[in-house]
């Protein structure tokens, strides 16, 4: 096959460890199961493997600190004098979480990963450079999962400017980094046919995961999420953060439906009880809330688990976490992009659903059978012997099969885009208790509001979510104090005041050099617009460069060790309170109402930057180096159909798909 044989000899030597030589490298393999196999409660903390990993992680990060805090240089405050009291168990504790929103967050995310990281040259300028090297944790769920987190993760932490040379942004995710649309889905099928053929369960997320493999490294296909722990690299080495997946789950009976659809809930009443799964390389499964928690060994998902233990010693499974699986499970919005299609119900953005029907069976709208999400469902289901219902989930043998009451003879778990239980933000993996973070910066694309900028609803969801779990989180105004304050449009602090919470950072998608409002389901992209994405991502990090507040750099490295300072029992310099009673929010709750015109936005760089001149003068600039396709983009007049939109090379693909399938 075309991509085994981009495979480098390194990755393969790898393989044959675990295979045969005639097995395929994309199948999971039955391997012996390593002695004491068993699900690990919640209620342990922080496992084995993450103890000692956090040993090293927080040795590196004192190092890091220093460093930083040289470049920050927070006026009156004695770098060595506080760096010299931090060892690995009171260093700053930091974890950025990336939304979701398809490429639109996944690709500002990387654009906030640059903004804050040493290596970057503009960054150190800035002053900012060096608390990406701070981070713990990185997380990320739907886009900010399948993108932002993955790449990072797959090309061993480097630089923005060495993944670029790495991936090329410019592949339609679509058609494939060759053009050849045939032979890309031959591939695509018969990768999840040797998964099939293994004896595992298949969805859709089996077939438009390997769309994710875009943004890979070679061989990358072939990769194992679990991986990352296993083989030295940075992040093993504790020399990056760990990264984190989250994902939601449906349960057949129980989860609510449109038109047999099924979905999370509706986070306005049960937020904490739906399950919040995470990811990380060491382990999958849930910290509290919804119906189990406990976690199993993410390197060997899909073995036979009942009542808490390997059913058969000699036969687990190795593989079952392809790097391209897990990226399509966090993003399997499938549910949502058909009931927002099919009936006008954005459920992302949780609008009342007043249209609740509860038939089992799914039925396609006449209109929808050449909706090209609904002909890739309708492929992977005819061809593997699926139904229509059982190809959207991506269906994952369950390991806590019989552990608990909830998990009584539940033979799998259905899992979906994390973003549909309305928590957009993965915020849920850093503020376990257990994992004592002191800074979580949130960068949010979730489009709940107008022209597609965000309105606050989903960082209200998570701390309403926090609030019926118990965890601590900082209060969040409602929607109208969020928007009419500026809140959304700015780097804004919440829980300054706040003794038992962490301190939030909320970095907002808005417009400050450019309009980053494009399409959250744009394919591929030229280098112009890239640079355009990064470019508004770093002014957004970094307070427009210093150039709105000059003193915003150092309010950064002030929050980054403000918990560490509390520690040691240092004060911090004035400086810093002055930084916080400037950028955090204050508690004023607004009582106006929303207009127009506060969702209208301009940049903040050059507010007379009209929509219109950016879309047809500057995002549309043609690069001769690339071929990133037509605008996607999705502001103010120039909004196109949700539907057109989705697809650039909507009418080929469709195409070639029916050719292929009369061909089977």
């Amino acid at each position: 096959m075309l991509l085994r044989a981009l495979l480098t000899s390194s990755v393969v030597a790898r393989l044959v460890t675990a295979q045969t030589d005639n097995a395929d490298p994309f199948a999971p393999v039955y391997t012996q199961c390593p002695p004491g196999l068993s699900i690990r409660a919640a209620s342990e903390g922080l496992s084995q493997s993450e103890q000692s990993w956090r040993k090293q992680r927080g040795d590196n990060v004192v190092i890091a600190v220093e460093a930083y805090l040289q470049v920050a240089n927070i006026t009156g405050l004695d770098v060595q004098d506080f760096t010299s009291r931090l060892n690995a168990s009171n260093a700053p504790v930091a974890g950025l979480s990336v939304s979701g929103g398809g490429t639109l967050s996944g690709i500002g995310g990387l654009g906030i990963w640059q903004a804050y990281d040493a290596r970057y040259p503009p960054a150190v300028a800035a002053r900012t450079g060096g608390l990406t090297q701070i981070l713990s944790y990185l997380t990320g769920l739907s886009g900010g999962g399948a993108v932002t987190v993955s790449t990072i993760a797959a090309n061993n932490f480097t630089t923005i400017d060495s993944i670029r040379q790495a991936v090329n942004f410019s592949v339609n995710y679509e058609e494939g980094p060759s053009g050849n649309v045939t032979n890309y889905y031959n591939q695509i099928f018969r990768n999840v046919g040797a998964k099939v053929k293994a004896g595992f369960p298949v969805s859709v997320v089996d077939t438009f995961g390997q769309f994710w493999a875009t943004y890979l490294p070679a061989g990358g296909l072939y990769s194992n999420y679990s991986d990352l722990a296993q083989h030295k690299n940075a992040f093993s080495s504790g020399n990056a953060p760990m990264p984190i997946l989250t994902l939601a789950e449906v349960i057949p009976g129980k989860s609510p439906t449109v038109g047999g659809l099924m979905y999370p809930g509706d986070n306005a009443t049960n937020a904490f009880s739906l399950t919040s799964y995470e990811m990380t390389p060491f382990e999958f499964g849930s910290w509290a809330g919804g119906r189990v928690q406990a976690f199993m060994s993410t390197q060997y998902l899909g073995s036979d688990m009942s009542n808490g233990t390997a059913q058969n010693r000699s036969k687990c499974v190795q593989g079952f976490d392809k790097f391209t699986f897990v990226q399509g499970s966090t993003a399997n919005a499938f549910t949502a992009w058909f009931i927002d299609d099919w009936y006008n119900i954005p459920i992302f953005a949780k609008r009342e659903l007043q249209e609740r029907q509860n038939s089992g069976e799914i039925v396609i709208p006449p209109d929808q059978y050449q909706n090209l999400e609904v002909v890739l469902v309708n492929l992977t289901a005819t061809h593997f012997n699926r139904t229509f219902n059982q190809s959207l989930w991506a269906t994952y043998p369950n390991p806590f099969k019989n552990y608990n009451e909830a998990m009584k003879n539940v033979d799998d778990l259905l899992i979906v885009d994390g973003s549909l239980s309305g928590e957009t933000n993965p915020v849920r993996p850093l503020i376990v208790p257990a994992r004592e973070l002191d800074l979580v910066i949130i960068y949010e694309t979730s489009t709940e509001a107008e022209f597609s900028w965000n309105n606050g609803t989903t960082l209200g969801n998570t701390a309403r979510s926090a609030v019926e779990g118990n965890i601590p989180f900082p209060t969040i105004p409602d929607v109208n104090t969020m928007v009419t304050l500026n809140l959304t449009r700015k780097p804004t602090f919440f829980g300054c005041n706040a003794t038992d919470t962490p301190l939030v950072l909320y970095l907002p998608n808005s417009p400050w050099s450019g309009y980053s409002n494009y399409s959250y389901t744009k394919p591929s992209f030229t280098k112009t617009q890239l640079d355009l994405i990064l470019e508004n991502a770093f002014n957004l990090a970094t307070y427009g460069n210093g150039t709105v507040d000059a003193q915003w750099p150092e309010c950064l490295a002030c929050a980054t060790i403000r918990g560490s300072a509390r520690r040691i029992g240092y004060d911090l310099p004035e400086v810093c309170a002055q930084c916080f009673e400037r950028h955090c929010w204050n508690g004023i709750v607004s009582t106006r109402e929303i207009t127009d015109s506060d969702l209208d936005l301009k940049p903040w760089l050059n507010s007379s930057l009209s929509y219109e001149e950016w879309n047809n003068t500057i995002w549309n600039k043609q690069d001769s180096s690339s071929n990133g396709g037509p605008s996607l983009y999705t502001s103010g007049a120039g909004r196109i159909a949700k539907h057109l939109m989705r697809h650039a090379a909507y009418p080929v693909v469709l195409a070639l798909l029916h050719i292929w399938y009369a061909a089977l």
